[in-house]
C-alpha cells in the first residue's frame, strides 16, 4: 500500500476553482487497495473537499476578508505539512500548486515528489503577471527538481520542452476527467450564448464580442450570458458604446447554475488564444451543450471533431463561425451528439488511473 502526500497550497487558496477540483476528484477516487491518500491540514473553506466529499477542518470567522484570512491559514497549513514530511510516514509526496516550502524537507527525507502542470500560461503571457508574483521562478525550480511531471495535455508537455528545455521522458500526459456533481437548476435565460471563466487579455473575450456583435442586429432576443468576474466600468462602459449593454449578462453561477447554464445554451463559445486544458469544454460536453472554440493551444487536442472551429485572430472567422452555429438547429444538434462521445475519452477513473500509473513507476 502507498500513501500519496498532498498537499494544502490550492485548498488553502481556492473556495472553488479547477486545480482543487482536479485534486480532490484525485485523492478520493483513488483505489482503495493499492494507495491511500493524505492531505494533513488544518483550516479548509474549499467547496470541493468540504461539500463534495465531506471532509471538515477547521474555518475562522474573522477577518472576513478571504485573501486576509487564507494567508493564516497557509502559515498554519504550511507548518502542518512540513511536520507530516518530516514524520515520513509517506511513499510520494505531490504538492498542489508551486511554492517551494517544502522542497529541503522532501530532499531531506529523499522521497519523490510528482509535480502537476495545468498550464504554461505565465511563461507565455509575463506580460499579465504580477512583479511580485514568484510562480514563474518557483514553478521552474520545481520542475527541474520532480522526479516526474504530470501534464494535462500534450500541448502543455511541448510547452514545458520548448520553455525549458524539460527532458520529454520526464514528463506524463494524463488529461484532465469530468464527473458531474449536481443536477441542474431551473432554467436561467432564453436564447443565449455561454462564455465561462475571466476574461482578461489571452482570454481574448473582448475581440471575440467586437468582431461578433453585429449578430445582435440579426436576432433581436440574442443574449451573451458571462460568468467569472462581474464585468468592470470599463467593461460597462464599452458594452454601451457599442450599443449592446442589455444583450450583456452576468451571473455569478453555483454549481447547480452551471449545469442549466450550459443545458440551455445556444453554444458555449471559449475564443482563447491559450489554455493548458479547458475543463469548461468538458462541463459543455456532458451537458449536452454544441461547444464553438479557438484552433489554438490545445483546444483540438480536447474536442477533436466535436466542435466548431475558428480562427481567434480573424474577426471574420470568430463572426462567421458563430453565425453558422446559431443558424442551424441540425449542426447544433450535430455538435450535442458529437460532445457526448467525445467526453467518454475523459472519463475521472481513466485520469486516476493513469495518475497512479505514475504513482506505480516512483
Amino acid at each position: 500500500m502507498k500513501k500519496i502526500l498532498y498537499d494544502n497550497q490550492m485548498f488553502t487558496f481556492q473556495r472553488f476553482g479547477g486545480v482543487t477540483r482536479y485534486f480532490a476528484d484525485l485523492m478520493y477516487n483513488l483505489p482503495a487497495d493499492e494507495f491511500v491518500a493524505d492531505i494533513p491540514m488544518r483550516y479548509c473553506e474549499n467547496h470541493y473537499v468540504t461539500e463534495t466529499y465531506g471532509h471538515k477542518y477547521k474555518t475562522i470567522n474573522f477577518p472576513k476578508n478571504y485573501r486576509i484570512k487564507r494567508r493564516i491559514y497557509a502559515l498554519a497549513n504550511n507548518y502542518v505539512s512540513k511536520q507530516a514530511i518530516k514524520h515520513n510516514d509517506y511513499d510520494i509526496f505531490h504538492p498542489t500548486y508551486f511554492s517551494p516550502y517544502f522542497l529541503e524537507t522532501v530532499k531531506e527525507r529523499q522521497k519523490p515528489f510528482v509535480l502537476t502542470i495545468h498550464d504554461m500560461t505565465f511563461e507565455r503571457y509575463p506580460q499579465d503577471v504580477l512583479i511580485y508574483d514568484r510562480t514563474i521562478p518557483h514553478k521552474k525550480r520545481l520542475i527541474a527538481e520532480a522526479d516526474h511531471i504530470i501534464a494535462v495535455s500534450e500541448n502543455t508537455k511541448r510547452d514545458i520542452v520548448e520553455l525549458l528545455g524539460t527532458d520529454p521522458s520526464k514528463i506524463s500526459v494524463v488529461h484532465h476527467g469530468y464527473r458531474p456533481v449536481v443536477t441542474a437548476s431551473d432554467q436561467l435565460f432564453d436564447r443565449y450564448v455561454l462564455y465561462v471563466g475571466e476574461r482578461k487579455g489571452y482570454k481574448n473575450f473582448l475581440p471575440w464580442l467586437s468582431a461578433i456583435r453585429s449578430i445582435f442586429n440579426l436576432d433581436p432576443g440574442l443574449k451573451i450570458v458571462c460568468t467569472g468576474s462581474p464585468f468592470t466600468h470599463a467593461e460597462q462602459k464599452l458594452f454601451a458604446r457599442w450599443n449592446i449593454a442589455d444583450r450583456l449578462l452576468h451571473i455569478s453561477a453555483n454549481d447547480a447554475q452551471m449545469v442549466s447554464l450550459y443545458r440551455h445554451a445556444l453554444c458555449f463559445v471559449f475564443p482563447s488564444h491559450y489554455e493548458g486544458f479547458g475543463i469548461p469544454i468538458l462541463e459543455a460536453f456532458n451537458n449536452n451543450c454544441p461547444v464553438c472554440l479557438s484552433n489554438a493551444s490545445c483546444f483540438p487536442e480536447v474536442a477533436g471533431d466535436a466542435a466548431m472551429f475558428f480562427n481567434p485572430n480573424d474577426a471574420q472567422s470568430m463572426h462567421d463561425t458563430l453565425k453558422e452555429v446559431l443558424a442551424s438547429s441540425t449542426l447544433r444538434e450535430e455538435l450535442r451528439q458529437k460532445g457526448a462521445l467525445r467526453s467518454k475519452e475523459f472519463s475521472l477513473e481513466r485520469m486516476v488511473e493513469q495518475t497512479c500509473d505514475v504513482y506505480r513507476k516512483l
